[in-house]
């Protein structure tokens, strides 16, 4: 059993974690989170509001200014709202409400709606935008600290930060990360924020313990970048850089196989050894291992991988695109853990 609040989770029956839609559900629950952030000062940080009658310098901030906030926000993610429809014309030319049409009908111009309207779902990309842009100005208050006099109202204080040099998340961020991990994962939903407080795709849910363990350590800083820059593409939420990722992995595989004795006419005997090194002395996982890179390079030279001609054939869509790549990287891994070129 995993550790959850839930009990679901706990007991294995929880969503498998393989859409990559935000349904209805995850939006209203999302923009509930964010709301919340805004009601709490998390983004008063970013977007001060200053209410407090004793302080005419405005130094002193009392909330988060949620106008501010949100034409900030639409500002970045501008599908997020939809436009106001024009009025209809009547037959004079005049807009219809004046040449006789009754007002407050579907035909009078409607205010656009708000950018966290819980019952307007966007597209998927939107939504994942909205969150990328909240984690940009989070922030949570170190002290909060009442104020009667005049009104009821909150003093807010921040903690400095060195945004240069820090590298660990602050408490804010990390909460969000947290919450909307957890509200995506009881969603079935497989995105999540990273450390780099993005979004980014989890990739599909039988690769995820390969994934996350995924340190290479090759002593080849050239193979070494290669390798994590496949990866990170790999779990880009854009289907090109997914199907740039299974290209860059598989040259990143044919370095590989020079890490033994180096390139040129070598090649062969650096892969022997490798395999010999991988297989911990059986000699059948041996033949598994080398009847195995086999196939991975014939499928690197049929499709359009490594090459790109008119004979070779396409990888046909995402889904090959995760299992091509899920299986090789399964393979790279194999081989460096137990050569001793994996990061514990």
């Amino acid at each position: 059993m995993t550790e959850s609040a839930f009990y679901s989770d706990r007991a294995g029956l929880g969503k498998a974690r393989v859409s990559e839609t935000i349904s209805a559900e995850a939006w209203a629950g999302l923009t509930a989170l964010i709301q919340q952030r805004i009601n709490d000062g998390s983004l008063a940080r970013a977007f001060p509001l200053y209410a407090c009658p004793d302080d005419p310098g405005r130094n002193t901030v009392t909330g988060t200014d949620e106008e501010k906030f949100l034409r900030s926000l639409t500002a970045h993610v501008p599908d997020l709202v939809v436009p106001p429809v024009a009025p209809d014309p009547g037959q004079d030319g005049k807009p219809a409400e004046t040449a006789g049409w009754p007002s407050g009908e579907s035909h009078v111009a409607q205010h656009p709606r708000s950018p966290l309207d819980p019952d307007k779902v966007p597209d998927t990309a939107t939504a994942l935008d909205l969150i990328d842009f909240v984690a940009l100005h989070i922030d949570q208050p170190t002290r909060r600290s009442s104020h009667n006099w005049n009104f009821d109202h909150t003093h807010y204080s921040f903690q400095q930060h060195d945004h240069f040099h820090d590298t660990e998340l602050t408490p804010g961020q990390d909460q969000l990360r947290h919450d909307i991990d957890l509200l995506f994962a009881r969603n079935g939903i497989a995105y999540t924020v990273g450390d780099d407080m993005r979004v980014r795709r989890l990739g599909p849910p039988e690769a995820l313990p390969l994934i996350s363990d995924f340190r290479p350590s090759t002593g080849d800083p050239q193979l070494d970048s290669k390798l994590k820059d496949a990866m990170e593409r790999f779990l880009s939420r854009n289907s090109a850089d997914r199907r740039d990722a299974l290209e860059k992995l598989w040259d990143a595989f044919e370095r590989l196989k020079t890490l033994e004795l180096g390139g040129g006419s070598l090649k062969k005997s650096s892969v022997s050894q490798l395999l010999t090194r991988a297989a911990s002395g059986s000699e059948p996982f041996r033949e598994l291992l080398e009847a195995e890179f086999k196939t991975l390079t014939g499928i690197g030279n049929d499709f359009t991988i490594r090459h790109h001609e008119h004979d070779k054939e396409d990888v046909p869509t995402d889904a090959a695109i995760d299992y091509l790549f899920v299986r090789l990287v399964s393979a790279i891994s194999l081989v460096l853990r137990h050569t001793g070129r994996m990061a514990s």
